[in-house]
């Protein structure tokens, strides 16, 4: 016989066992249910953020595309216009009236810029054009998520000129000036821009590294001293220039500064935007002389000032028999300059102070200012350089700081180095510049002679030259890191298909760091600059 204690507690267990299976199915279906409900949030979430990633795309596809636009139409326009006026004659047209658009299905993107016309500055060096632009982007993912983008900002549009610090070699005329032939042979090598105006000559191997452009549409080959003319860039295997920056020919012409009345209004202190000639009463009021005293200005070296400060840079009435530059032991730059009279002035540039200092004789004089970047000679220069040379090592004569343009009206004559004394994260630049005659290389210069500057040589019959070029022993290279504009191409050296014979080759390199000589001239072709839209907000709609 049963206990029936034992059935009633047997019952009760199962009641419980029961009970407890029910309670962890419960739970266990809770789990999966709030598992699956974050599954799906999370999923969710996903597809959101995706999607607004894709909005956020559309918004820098459409900075691309209304730069690519900008940029095509920009100097479409450019090449069209008229060198007077606005280049963009009609800027509330210059986009479409429906704006700029994109859609990529696949990438799950689609934004609609417009565009509204701001304001536009015009100057005789540039022009710039501003818009404000808004952007709609919406980005998808997957079937339902969807986000929306509103991002709003100004974009920029400008052209200005270009100067002639932009080429590392440049010929009006691609001649001697007295009519000889110029070739690029096997011993130049030039890394920066070529252009000439008149047709390009080429011997065996010279190497390019950057572009060059010719306005004739053919260049001449030396074909082993039977030249030929071809709308090539190369004569078989006998004349192969190494164009590795392309070779362009039937290009415009650009043309070299007639006057250097710019730079002397730089000097006496006047803007340098005005390219008209002066008066000898606003030269000699510029100087602190009588203005209405009609003779001409005296002979001697002046440093326009108002008895404080210096109002200008330095102004040589006449000759100057010698410019040294060089960095004294303090740091500071010093020009040493010798009028035609035979005086000696020096001009010390106390960068940390912020003062120039003039010594004349035993006199010396302080400004509390330093002296724009431009010395001005209204005749010419007979001896350009730097300090003599310590062994062989030519000792700075160019201030890491120091940005100088040196004007003549005649010719100026290079006898020794020019180094700057920095150049890697300086700023330090130097232009010499004759407007109405040669810069020349003396018989007296060093052999393996090292020039950092630009050379602009614009005289009628004007050219970057060396002396006697073609007597005597070869003197090896002329390092030369900037840039030579000339009117001709001023002779060299001699060579031969074994090499050079006598005078200097070329070790031309262009000035990368991208400084152009103080009021150095500016060419009359415009150049479209990059357009740069800036995001002013970014809102999620």
């Amino acid at each position: 016989m049963i206990n029936q204690t034992c059935r009633s507690e047997a019952g009760v267990a199962l009641i419980i066992a029961i009970s407890l299976s029910l309670i962890i199915s419960v739970m266990a279906l809770g789990f999966m249910t709030l598992t699956i409900s974050e599954k799906g949030i999370s999923h969710n979430q996903r597809i959101a953020v995706q999607a607004l990633h894709n909005a956020d795309g559309a918004v820098e596809v459409a900075k691309q595309q209304m730069t690519a636009f900008s940029r095509t139409k920009m100097d479409s326009l450019r090449l069209a216009w008229i060198g007077t006026g606005p280049i963009i004659v009609d800027p509330l047209n210059f986009f479409p009236g429906t704006g700029l658009s994109y859609q990529d299905a696949d990438l799950g993107l689609t934004v609609s810029t417009t565009f509204t016309f701001a304001d536009s500055t015009l100057h005789s060096q540039s022009q710039t054009f501003n818009f404000r632009y808004r952007s709609v982007a919406t980005g998808t993912a997957s079937l339902r998520g969807e986000r929306r983008v509103i991002s709003e900002g100004t974009l920029r549009l400008s052209a200005s000129r270009g100067s002639f610090a932009d080429y590392l070699i440049f010929t009006d005329v691609h001649y001697t000036p007295d009519g000889q032939q110029i070739w690029f042979h096997t011993s130049g090598y030039f890394d920066g821009r070529i252009h000439s105006n008149g047709k390009l000559r080429f011997a065996y191997f010279p190497t390019f590294e950057d572009l060059v452009t010719s306005v004739p549409q053919v260049a001449s080959y030396y074909n082993y001293g039977r030249p030929i003319d071809l709308d090539a860039d190369r004569n078989g295997d006998r004349d192969v220039p190494a164009f590795y920056g392309g070779y362009e020919r039937g290009v415009d012409p650009i043309f070299l500064p007639s006057n250097s009345f710019s730079q002397q209004r730089a000097a006496l202190g006047f803007t340098a935007l005005d390219t008209t000639a002066l008066a000898t009463s606003q030269i000699k009021q510029a100087l602190g002389l009588d203005p209405l005293d009609p003779a001409p200005v005296p002979r001697g070296i002046y440093v326009p000032n108002d008895s404080v400060s210096v109002t200008g840079g330095i102004y040589v009435a006449g000759d100057a028999r010698a410019l040294r530059l060089l960095v004294d032991q303090y740091g500071d730059q010093n020009y040493l300059i010798t009028d035609e009279n035979g005086v000696t002035k020096r001009v010390v540039l106390d960068r940390t102070n912020s003062r120039t200092r003039i010594y004349n004789g035993s006199d010396s004089t302080v400004y509390s200012s330093l002296p724009r970047g431009m010395i001005y000679v209204t005749g010419g220069v007979s001896h350009l350089g730097g300090p003599l040379r310590v062994g062989d090592v030519p000792p700075a004569a160019v201030e890491r700081h120091t940005q100088l343009t040196i004007t003549a009206v005649d010719d100026i004559l290079l006898d020794r180095d020019l180094a700057y004394e920095a150049y890697d994260n300086a700023e330090c630049i130097l232009g010499a510049y004759s407007s109405g005659g040669d810069v020349r290389i003396t018989t007296s210069a060093p052999d393996e002679l090292i020039l950092d500057m630009f050379v602009l040589a614009a005289g009628d019959r004007g050219a970057f030259k060396v002396d006697s070029y073609n007597l005597g022993s070869y003197r090896g290279q002329v390092h030369l890191r900037g840039g030579v504009v000339e009117r001709y191409y001023g002779a060299f050296g001699t060579f031969s298909q074994y090499g050079a014979q006598t005078g200097y080759g070329r070790d031309f390199n262009y000035d990368t760091r991208g400084i152009s000589p103080p009021y150095y001239p500016l060419t009359q072709v415009f150049k479209t600059d990059q357009p740069v839209p800036h995001m002013m907000s970014w809102l999620e709609a």
